[in-house]
């Protein structure tokens, strides 16, 4: 989602019904809130060294405070260690001269907000066109990391400049911890800034809805208790409104969503523009701050999402029965049949005699190659913001629920059909993997397909954690391709074909077949989303070539041999295939 952020303004005093008595509000981004957390990538590294720091208000911003007068500056700062000097001021440029200023000498510097008046208050006489930087700058006589930065991106809320360089522009970083303190008789009474919205990064058109969630607040004394909301689409004369119900006090945000059903026929790009056109109140007296705008994509339908969860787990790991069963236990539920399937790579923290060879390779998963440690997770290969690796460890059932929750939340743009017929003469799964997609680039790179022989019911040998006997569950046997093999498309439509050998020591009714599609960087572990996934089970195989029957247990009498020759008493015969009398029969 993408989230466009607009100044905030954070009244200072307490509430009391309806008009707010306050003595002043500040003006800014960072909402009254300051870091002191030293980021050294937006310092300086030199000594005897001015460093300088502002943000930029829209004209909009300072005109709602018509009548009133900036008086005092808060300047945060993450260290006071080396500044001798901090002063604050007011420019129409950021080179330009100082419209208002102030400072305070290095014994009152506190680590913090650094509350500074200005010499002579600034008045507000509504008539200012260029906007306003509010800044500061400190002299540091050695090396120091006193800038306070959140690292929230923001348009126009971090400027820097050290020494006698240039200003940059590096709000696409983060946000920094400056602003303006106003004061007066002519506080604005009503004013509801529309902080953010976030439309859906895609739009179906088969679904023909759309839900719009945004984020308000109240920046004036006067509290709302309900709102207006328009929506425009690009391309469509329609507007869509919604009354929104609330309380909000002045400083108070809420967080507020409604639906809306565009006629939207092409695919492609879209925007949606939403606007607060009314308050309960009265007139809003800036409505400059009451729109934001979002974009998404157009797809004309998608599949049914199906997760692939893969587990790394060996018998030497004493707590993976922990997370065993909470796989185990998040499977049972309604809500995730179907739609989560299952592997376990036998790797990570060491190995036993269920590991494969590809469970090796996807150790690169773990900051690709680096430590590893089991029980360890990935839920569709996916890797959250902010995170280094698609691998974790889930600390709860409730844990694995919500990342699974929002990864099945997520639209599919291909499907997987499986078919497999299984030769038992030879010895093999001959399957079939085909489907189509609903947009051509639902994959960064060229899309892969990755097909798994999984068994299930395995008796462990010794787990280790385990009290009592173990099974093993969703156990990769098989694998066409350790990293997949590149899709050839027909159009929107793909057909894959594959062989995989059986072993006589596999349980043919425990078998799984689990394809997925993903996309595959070999140069970034965090880039291998699965896009998504698909399963058969032995029970929907085709039999062909050499059976002569289907058999229940019971009725499997005779001479009796497994496929590696062994004599094998009837009377204990598990699912599986077997020559009896001579002939090759399958045993449910």
């Amino acid at each position: 989602m993408r989230k466009f952020l607009f100044s905030i303004f954070a009244l200072l005093a307490v509430c009391t019904a309806g008009n707010a008595q306050i003595s002043g509000l500040n003006i800014g981004y960072c909402n009254g809130e300051v870091s002191t957390t030293p980021h050294r990538e937006f310092c300086s590294t030199e000594k005897d060294i001015w460093v300088s720091g502002a943000i930029w208000l829209p004209a909009s911003d300072i005109n709602v405070n018509k009548g009133n007068e900036i008086g005092a500056i808060r300047a945060g700062l993450a260290q006071k260690i080396g500044i001798d000097t901090l002063c604050v001021w007011l420019r129409d440029k950021l080179d330009g001269a100082n419209l208002a200023e102030g400072g305070i000498p290095k014994a009152d510097i506190v680590k913090g907000w650094n509350e500074i008046k200005l010499n002579t208050p600034l008045p507000l006489d509504g008539t200012n066109t260029d906007g306003l930087y509010i800044g500061f700058s400190y002299h540091q006589s050695s090396v120091n990391q006193g800038v306070s930065v959140f690292l929230t991106p923001t348009p126009n809320a971090l400027f820097l400049k050290h020494g006698d360089g240039e200003w940059t522009d590096r709000s696409d970083e983060g946000m920094l911890c400056v602003e303006g303190l106003v004061y007066g008789d002519n506080l604005p009474k009503l004013n509801l800034r529309l902080v953010s919205i976030d439309a859906p990064e895609y739009y179906i058109i088969d679904k023909g809805k759309m839900t719009i969630t945004g984020e308000v607040r109240n920046i004036a004394v006067q509290t709302i208790t309900g709102f207006d909301v328009e929506a425009r689409i690009d391309g469509i004369d329609e507007v869509y409104t919604a009354h929104i119900d609330g309380e909000l006090a002045y400083q108070d945000s809420k967080t507020f969503e409604f639906e809306i059903a565009p006629a939207i026929q092409t695919t492609g790009p879209g925007k949606v523009t939403v606007t607060i056109s009314k308050l309960n109140e009265g007139d809003d007296l800036n409505m400059e701050d009451n729109v934001a705008s979002d974009v998404f994509d157009i797809v004309n339908h998608d599949y049914t999402r199906v997760m692939l969860l893969e587990e790394f787990t060996t018998e030497q790991c004493s707590n993976c029965p922990r997370v065993a069963s909470y796989i185990h236990d998040m499977l049972e539920k309604d809500k995730y049949k179907d739609v989560v399937l299952a592997v376990c790579h036998h790797s990570a923290y060491y190995t036993d005699w269920l590991t494969v060879p590809c469970a090796y390779n996807y150790l690169w998963y773990f900051n690709a190659g680096g430590s590893t440690y089991a029980p360890a997770l990935m839920l569709d290969r996916w890797t959250p913001n902010g995170a280094s690796t698609p691998v974790f460890n889930p600390s709860s059932l409730a844990d694995l629920e919500a990342s699974a929750n929002y990864r099945l939340s997520r639209p599919a743009f291909v499907s997987l059909n499986i078919k497999t017929e299984a030769d038992l003469e030879a010895n093999k799964l001959n399957i079939n993997v085909s489907g189509s997609r609903s947009k051509e680039d639902f994959c960064v790179n060229p899309p892969r397909i990755t097909v798994y022989l999984v068994e299930n019911n395995i008796a462990a040998h010794s787990q280790a954690g385990a009290s009592g006997s173990f099974i093993h569950q969703h156990v990769v046997r098989k694998v066409n391709s350790d990293w997949g093999e590149v899709i050839e498309w027909n159009g929107d439509d793909y057909s894959y074909d594959c062989t995989l050998d059986l072993r006589a020591d596999y349980v043919f009714d425990n078998l799984q077949v689990i394809a997925m599609i993903y996309d595959y960087d070999a140069n970034d572990a965090t880039k291998s989303e699965v896009a998504n996934a698909g399963t058969q089970y032995a029970s929907d195989f085709s039999v062909v070539n050499g059976i002569s029957s289907v058999v229940g247990n019971d009725s499997a009498k005779g001479i009796v041999y497994d496929l590696q020759g062994r004599r094998i008493q009837s009377e204990t015969l598990r699912p599986g295939l077997y020559i009896i009398n001579g002939k090759k029969q399958v045993v449910k």
